[in-house]
């Protein structure tokens, strides 16, 4: 992207070469239709005679090619910053390698190793910072920086999960208790990607596909582990034993998800406090199947989700016991909204970033019929809704919002919440769209979905605060 600095010339160029673009693309879809192309086609004429019109001018021209040499100067620069960027990256990949292999033979790191662990570790010096040489070249180079952070964020969401800080950091600590087989709880609140994380953590320190089980009031053992079926064969009917999820993780060496395990009836949770007790190399005494002993294969380890309860949330839900939480040991980590610890002044980044990342495209632009000013509002919107719903707002709360819902002696959302997740369904909602639904009527159908009363009503108040119009 030119840097235009107001200049109207490039201001109109940048705007020709968009719509250029725009046009490019309605016309894949057209070729059935010869009128539709022919006016396409007369359209993209009319936008490349006047980006010529601009060119053929002397005093035009000269702006244009002054603009363009610092563009390809700001390309440059970019291009080295990402070759730097996947050096590093490879280098924490290296990493984590030489990590998984000593977890894997079951042995502590050598003194050799360790030694390459912190070369490895070390933060290599940015070079090409130094080729910025003026404040129009780092503008550029700012906005080819941020398109590449935006393109590379919208990959990790299309992927499941947005790499956050928060998320690095449970990746990177949690990856070696999975290599070894040791269980893994995430506990937070609703929409927070817990699930997402589980299926990357899954996916990254395994390599294999998890299975998944969802919690639900009356699983029994028998459904995760398996049962007995008649099956036809022939003219005679057999009862044959069908494994179920847990079982065909344990023999196939992959990752299990148990997610909403605070779901989970109590009995169903009794007889799992003695699976998780147990190990890749261990041995499981399959009472379903009249005891036989199944071998638990090396990549088996189960990741439990829950979402966090409160006395007036998750109403009918056990509370996990003490006993079971125990046997995750070390292995539980709360995961929090995007976000989290922000005072309510401070800009909201991470809820952003995943604002953003939701409707980029593939060169990291956003939609011309999205407004960066209302995408970071609707982000605060977001923050603010999370924040109050997790129990965790603070001071400056009366500044965005004033209302007499109490949870806890404090203002609070019992049901409902602007959470991650639904934040990128109702952007990808606005995106998909054509430009026909904008973000207030998409804001607008969201707190019309909101079964319970009162949420309503605070959910409405944070988005107005952040002038929006709902209805």
């Amino acid at each position: 992207m030119l840097t235009t600095d107001a200049d109207p010339v490039l201001i109109e160029l940048q705007q020709l070469v968009s719509e250029s673009r725009r046009v490019r693309i309605a016309q894949r879809g057209a070729h059935a239709e010869p009128d539709r192309m022919s006016a396409l086609h007369e359209e993209l004429s009319l936008l490349t005679r006047r980006v010529d019109e601009l060119w053929e001018d002397p005093a035009h021209r000269a702006i244009i090619e002054d603009a363009l040499t610092s563009h390809a100067a700001a390309l440059r620069i970019v291009a080295d910053a990402r070759i730097a960027a996947g050096r590093a990256a490879a280098r924490t990949r290296d990493a984590d390698a030489l990590v998984a292999r000593s977890i894997a033979e079951g042995r502590e790191l050598t003194w050799g190793e360790q030694q390459s662990l912190r070369d490895l570790r070390e933060t290599p010096t940015v070079a090409w910072q130094r080729e910025i040489i003026s404040a129009r070249v780092r503008d550029e180079v700012l906005a080819g920086l941020g398109a590449v952070k935006l393109r590379e964020a919208r990959r990790q969401l299309r992927s499941g999960l947005l790499l956050t800080d928060q998320m690095l950091n449970i990746i990177a600590e949690a990856t070696p208790a999975i290599l070894r087989g040791d269980p893994i709880l995430l506990v937070g609140e609703t929409g927070g990607a817990k699930t997402a994380l589980a299926e990357h953590l899954s996916r990254t320190a395994i390599g294999a596909e998890p299975e998944l089980v969802s919690g639900y009031g009356d699983i029994t053992s028998a459904q995760l582990i398996g049962s007995y079926e008649l099956r036809g064969a022939g003219s005679a009917t057999t009862s044959v034993f069908v494994p179920g999820p847990l079982l065909r993780a344990m023999t196939e060496g992959r990752p299990v998800i148990l997610d909403e395990i605070n779901a989970m009836p109590p009995e169903f949770l009794k007889r799992l406090n003695r699976i998780l007790q147990l190990r890749p190399g261990d041995t499981l005494h399959v009472q379903e199947d009249a005891g036989r002993p199944v071998l638990i294969a090396h990549g088996f380890a189960i990741l439990a989700t829950a979402n966090e309860p409160t006395p007036h949330r998750d109403r009918g839900l056990d509370r996990l016991s003490a006993e079971l939480v125990n046997r995750f040991g070390a292995n539980s980590y709360r995961v929090h909204y995007p976000d989290a610890g922000l005072d309510y002044v401070a800009f909201p980044t991470e809820n952003a970033l995943l604002a953003a990342a939701a409707v980029v495209d593939d060169r990291g632009a956003l939609p011309a019929s999205i407004d960066v000013d209302v995408l970071q509002r609707v982000a605060r919107a977001a923050f603010i809704s999370q924040q109050v719903f997790a129990g965790a707002h603070g001071e400056g709360f009366e500044a965005f919002v004033s209302t007499d819902r109490q949870i806890d002696g404090r203002p609070g959302l019992e049901e409902s919440v602007l959470a991650p997740r639904t934040l990128v369904a109702l952007l990808h909602k606005v995106a998909g769209s054509a430009g026909t639904v904008t973000i207030e009527r998409a804001l607008t159908r969201f707190v019309e979905g909101v079964m319970h009363r009162e949420d309503r009503r605070v959910l409405a108040m944070i988005i107005q605060g952040q002038g929006f119009r709902l209805g």
